[in-house]
């Protein structure tokens, strides 16, 4: 019996209508099936990260030229074998939002990516959104059960006050609950 071919992709390419399209094609056209995949575009580049499942014999390097056929000529295009069992589980925990807000310095994103390597903490979603004088940072992450919550904002706070920033930790169901229109009880994950 043969086993089917896993693969992890990047694509980074200035955006343009129909980019999604055209990768998607590409990967259909070898038989292939996306399994997870996340899509943005960040100042002007579509970036899009995907795994996708293939018949036996599929390899990279067929992949990426498929891709490539389809897609503007300055893409970067990343294949990679992806093990089909899952890489080792991350600590378990409870997922948070973390906001902060303030003037945008130099070295903003090390600071806070630091503050949380420093207590073990994963960040798995990360955003970056201007208004007006001040940048956005949101992130989710989950914290470690080990790690004890109120300490943690605590000190957090200080450190990006230090840095000019107003700072933030909740729950990611108080940050849903109170930043998104509908009924309490559909907007909590259990």
């Amino acid at each position: 019996m043969s086993v089917s071919c896993r693969y992890v992709v990047a694509v980074l390419v200035p955006d343009r209508v129909g980019l999604l399209r055209d990768v998607t094609a590409g990967v259909a056209e070898l038989g292939g099936n996306i399994a997870g995949i996340r899509q943005t575009v960040v100042d002007g580049f579509f970036s899009l990260v995907f795994t996708s499942v293939h018949p036996p014999g599929t390899t990279a390097d067929a992949l990426r030229r498929q891709l490539a056929i389809r897609l503007d000529a300055d893409t970067s295009i990343v294949v990679r074998e992806c093990p089909n069992q899952p890489p080792p589980p991350l600590p378990d925990g409870t997922r948070y939002v973390v906001v902060t807000r303030g003037p945008d310095r130099p070295g903003t994103i090390h600071a806070i990516s630091a503050f949380f390597v420093e207590h073990g903490i994963n960040i798995e979603d990360w955003q970056v959104a201007t208004e007006g004088a001040d940048v956005l940072y949101t992130a989710q992450v989950t914290l470690p059960a080990v790690v004890a919550f109120q300490p943690l904002q605590t000190a957090f706070r200080a450190r990006m006050a230090a840095r000019g920033l107003a700072a933030t930790i909740c729950h990611e169901n108080i940050f849903r609950a109170t930043t998104e229109v509908g009924p309490i009880k559909g907007l909590l994950r259990r």
